[in-house]
Formats: C-alpha cells, sequence, structure tokens
C-alpha cells in the first residue's frame, strides 16, 4: 500500500467539521436509524455511517453497482440516505459547497452513547476535540461530532426510535468498524472509560497485537495499531463482501482504487482495501457462510 494514496483519507477535520455543523445547523428532518419496531437502545454499538464526499455521482454509482446500494433524496439539499436490502444504513454528505481543490472525502462512524452531552464532556476531558457540539436532529436524534483523544475522528449519537436491533449483516452491508490507533492502551483506556467496553480478546492477527471490544451484547469494535504512520489515527468501516478478489477489478472499472488487495498473508486473503471514486477508504470483508 501506497501511504500517500491512503494519508488524505483521515485529514482535514476542520473543513469536515464546518459543513456537519452547516448541515445539523439548518435541522432538516432525517430520516431515523432504524424502523425495526422492537428497536431499543445500544450504547457502544456503530449504528450508522455517513460518507463525506465532493464526488456525490460518482460515489453513488460506485456504491450501486458494487454493493446493490439504493439512494434517497431527503428534506436536507446536502444529504443524500443509503438504503441496502430495504433498510436505511448510511447517508452520503455532499462537500461540494466547501473547498474545491481541498478533497476530504472519508466515512464517519456514528457510535450510540447512552448521553451525548456526557460522552462529549468525557471526551474533552480526556484530550479530544469537539467539532460539532450536541445537536438535536429532527427524526434523527442528538448528534456530536468529536475527534477522540488519538485523533480519530467519529460521532456520538442518541438516535430517536432506538438503534438497529443486532443480525448478522447480509451482503453489501456495514459489518464491523475497527480503529487504527498510534497507542493500543490509551485508545483501549479512553473507550472502556467511556463506554463501557470490556476486552473482549486480544490476539495476534497476522503477527499483530488486535483488541476485540464487546459489551453485554457482544463483540462491537476492533483495534489496531495504524500500519502506516503516516496515517493519522481513524475508524474504518467494514463491508461484508461474497468474495473481495472478485471485486477488485470492478472497483476500478468503476473509478475507485486497490490499496490493499487480497492477500493470504493478510487474514486468508478475506479482506482488501479500497478508496471509492472520492478517496474515502472503507474495507471489503468476506465473513462467513454467504
Amino acid at each position: 500500500m501506497k501511504s500517500r494514496d491512503y494519508v488524505r483519507v483521515a485529514s482535514g477535520l476542520l473543513l469536515v467539521s464546518a459543513l456537519l455543523a452547516a448541515c445539523v445547523a439548518h435541522k432538516p428532518t432525517l430520516a431515523p436509524i432504524t424502523t425495526a419496531p422492537d428497536a431499543v437502545p445500544a450504547p457502544g454499538k456503530f449504528v450508522w455511517y455517513d460518507l463525506l464526499t465532493e464526488d456525490v455521482d460518482g460515489v453513488r454509482k460506485f456504491y450501486g453497482e458494487l454493493l446493490g446500494w439504493k439512494f434517497v433524496a431527503t428534506e436536507a439539499p446536502n444529504y443524500t440516505l443509503i438504503e441496502h436490502d430495504g433498510r436505511p444504513i448510511g447517508g452520503i454528505v455532499d462537500m461540494t459547497e466547501l473547498d474545491p481543490d481541498a478533497n476530504q472525502s472519508q466515512w464517519v462512524s456514528l457510535l450510540s452513547v447512552p448521553d451525548v452531552a456526557a460522552a462529549v464532556q468525557a471526551t474533552r476531558e480526556a484530550g479530544g476535540e469537539i467539532h460539532v457540539k450536541p445537536m438535536a436532529i429532527p427524526g434523527r436524534g442528538t448528534l456530536a461530532v468529536v475527534s477522540d483523544p488519538r485523533g480519530a475522528l467519529l460521532a456520538y449519537v442518541r438516535a430517536l426510535g432506538g438503534d438497529p436491533p443486532d443480525r448478522d449483516p447480509g451482503i453489501g452491508s456495514f459489518m464491523w468498524t475497527e480503529l487504527w490507533t498510534d497507542d493500543l492502551e490509551a485508545s483501549y483506556g479512553f473507550y472502556k472509560d467511556l463506554i463501557g467496553y470490556n476486552l473482549d480478546e486480544e490476539i495476534i492477527l497476522d503477527d499483530v497485537e488486535y483488541i476485540v471490544f464487546e459489551n453485554g451484547d457482544g463483540p462491537r469494535a476492533g483495534v489496531i495499531v495504524r500500519p502506516i504512520d503516516e496515517v493519522r489515527p481513524h475508524w474504518l468501516p467494514y463491508l461484508r463482501v461474497e468474495d473481495p478478489s472478485s471485486l477488485v477489478d470492478r472497483v476500478e472499472e468503476l473509478g475507485g482504487k486497490v490499496v490493499l488487495p487480497p492477500d493470504e498473508k493478510i487474514r486468508h486473503g478475506t479482506v482488501a482495501i479500497v478508496l471509492d471514486p472520492s478517496g474515502a477508504a472503507v474495507a471489503l470483508q468476506q465473513w462467513g457462510e454467504s
């Protein structure tokens, strides 16, 4: 992997926070995170993913043809809803109103918390940075955007109507969220205090130490020391696919880029890391039976 191809993925927080603040300031009504009738809050779970991009048409074509996603317009002029298998799973934020010469495209993972204001305060006290203070978004819930004490960007959310119930992810759905950090112990300590995570297991994966966070409902996220020094700490979302090897050519054809192709030395060839046409990184993971 060439680090210069990936270093931009988690940069430009000032531009990102400026756009997100503008989005929520207009307070449009957005669809709830889940429409499941049995939904309840699930603190500690990553429940939503928003893509910040300056190439909405390109990423819609990319994810639509690669994964079968559907897209729905919303009341917010710069926000598009992502649906898959008939359920909402994320959104696209149009960043073209910002600096057109600065590519700040990236995925932002939303972590469910019991109290957004309390999570923001804990983050500030631990040395993190607050980009968007807690704001109520009609239809969606309360949201804040922060960087954790190691610099990883994420959002906290307390969703109206609860969080999506736990279920096995279908092909083309988000299945995992992984923190790339520069300090494994510090990141574990912060999220343990913030959300009450326990250490589900600490394993050696491909000769690298890997931590799995869990709470009472099971595994919630992974943590690994960033494999590239030039890449700042960030949260990387994973999408379940049948076979990443069969998709790498399509990634290139659709305007994306493969920065880590499947390799038998890395998780037995079951994972690839790609950039979509706007430069946002996502992992494609084969998992379980299709």
